[in-house]
């Protein structure tokens, strides 16, 4: 397969279907048919290649709120066999320069929101420039050019499409490469796991930067010739109003417990009918009450379970046993394979044992941007990735997670590794030791809380830490508490063990 031409979404939907919509901006209310979004992609092609030399292999960076540009440069990228770089709008500058000098893109593509953080990053690196997109802007005159390149080399599923920074547990994002193959896989899998086809309208409110927002259910939708309405971010009433629109008829959509909650919170939620919406969930185990309230008002909420260096869902419940498997995030996608280990890198053959989750199969990432060999460290023989989430399987085959292997935690479906908030704390002149956990929040599931030992002769507040952190951290990452203890509990070898934190602060 890997040797294989890459189908051309966008194109092939042009030609059979031109007047259908493929996006809805819902914040300009505009609507991009295929047609329209086929030449629109055209026209970006060129002016990647012609005006910037963006040649296949290539890293095109978009620092973005939702918007259809950002799926347009996608597919462009694709014609090009360039690699698609979604930064995540969220970090702060400091971050964000160091995925461009890991990743070291030609181009950032920003809205109007972002663009002065864009020029401030590109400014750090060299040949690095930044092109606003958006109404009123250039490249919104050129995308309505007659541009289109000929002869071009048509990508293979092994090219490499995407590159999706995820946090790392050694405090540094890292890069996973995801192919062309890899996408249409997931979007097939996906897809036709909870039916989306050319009549499906799915629901994108969670950000692009992310698996999520790409792989649920906007790629799957492009993929088949269905209807994505985009929303920049999340807004609960908003995302309440479209999905009640009988006109629209939301197909399918996905949320985490969070966004969950905040809609049935509003007060016009107890006159909702949703007509059997599929919403998928995932990031964080939702209650079962939610899910059984959610089911009185007509919707079905299956949770799923993946990440982005399996190419985001990697297993997924199916719809109609939402309410019966409830827990359960289902057993594998197609494609995918999921194993137990224990702590000696056992596989498990016993049902309902909880240990460290592994998969493997062709959605699994190619690897981390730039690693090289030393991406063996993550996986087992015979190709098993190591997840670092801990889980059980049933005597059936279905998975349900039981917290992290290690110690990450998620905050409004958001990971955050603590090795990455205490590499910045521990840039404080008054920090001794440090140790963040996740602990419990009504709203977002989990914050931080940083355990602080201070050095002798200095002092600190909890608010000159987060302050702080502030300027380093994107909001999510930010310890919400501090704790200033005297000493932090450590192992004979000197490891700090944060499961006594817990039991003893």
């Amino acid at each position: 397969m890997d040797d294989m031409r890459a189908h051309d979404w966008i194109r092939h939907h042009a030609r059979r279907r031109p007047k259908k919509c493929a996006i809805v901006d819902y914040e300009l209310g505009s609507e991009l048919t295929y047609g329209e979004m086929d030449r629109q992609v055209d026209n970006c092609a060129a002016f990647l290649l012609r005006q910037h030399d963006i040649l296949p292999g290539d890293r095109v960076a978009v620092l973005a709120q939702n918007c259809p540009e950002v799926f347009v440069l996608q597919a462009a990228c694709a014609r090009l066999r360039a690699i698609i770089l979604p930064l995540n709008w969220r970090l702060a500058e400091p971050e964000l320069s160091y995925m461009l000098s890991d990743a070291t893109p030609k181009l950032v593509f920003s809205d109007e929101r972002f663009i002065e953080t864009a020029k401030n990053i590109c400014g750090k690196q060299d040949n690095c420039t930044a092109v606003q997109i958006g109404a009123n802007t250039e490249f919104a005159t050129l995308l309505s050019g007659d541009e289109r390149l000929e002869g071009l080399i048509e990508p293979t599923y092994s090219d490499i499409w995407h590159i999706l920074y995820t946090s790392g547990t050694t405090g540094r994002p890292k890069g996973a490469m995801l192919s062309h193959g890899q996408n249409y896989l997931q979007a097939v899998s996906l897809g036709a796991e909870y039916g989306v086809t050319h009549d499906s309208v799915g629901l994108t409110y969670t950000p692009t930067f992310h698996a999520s927002g790409l792989f649920m259910f906007a790629n799957p939708s492009l993929l088949v010739g269905g209807t994505t309405y985009l929303m920049r971010q999340f807004d609960a009433s908003e995302c309440l109003k479209v999905m009640m629109n009988q006109e629209i008829r939301i197909t399918h959509t996905l949320a985490i417990p969070t966004n969950l909650l905040m809609i049935r919170n509003l007060p016009e939620f107890s006159n909702a009918r949703f007509d059997d919406l599929v919403i998928a969930s995932g990031g964080a185990p939702v209650p079962s009450a939610l899910i059984e309230t959610y089911a009185d008002h007509g919707a079905k909420i299956p949770q799923v379970w993946g990440m982005t260096e399996l190419c985001g869902a990697s297993t997924s419940l199916p719809a109609d046993q939402a309410l019966e498997k409830a827990g359960s995030c289902g057993p594998p996608l197609m494609n995918m394979d999921i194993s137990i280990i224990d702590k000696q890198d056992n596989h498990i053959s016993s049902s309902d044992t909880v240990g460290e989750i592994v998969a493997r199969g062709p959605m699994v990432m190619r690897g981390y941007w730039g690693l090289g060999k030393k991406n063996e460290e993550f996986f087992l023989p015979g190709g098993w990735f190591r997840t670092g989430d801990a889980g059980k399987l049933s005597s059936d085959g279905y998975l349900t997670i039981s917290g992290r292997w290690k110690d990450m935690y998620i905050s409004g479906g958001e990971n955050v590794y603590p090795a990455e908030v205490e590499e910045v704390i521990y840039q404080m002149a008054e920090i001794d030791e440090v140790a963040v956990i996740g602990v419990p929040h009504e709203t977002w599931g989990e914050t931080g809380r940083a355990f602080i030992v201070l050095k002798d002769g200095h002092d600190l507040s909890e608010a000159d830490l987060i302050a702080y952190c502030r300027t380093q951290l994107a909001g999510y990452k930010i310890p919400k508490s501090a704790s200033f203890v005297n000493d932090l509990p450590h192992s004979a070898n000197g490891k700090i063990l944060k499961h006594k934190i817990i039991t003893t602060q």
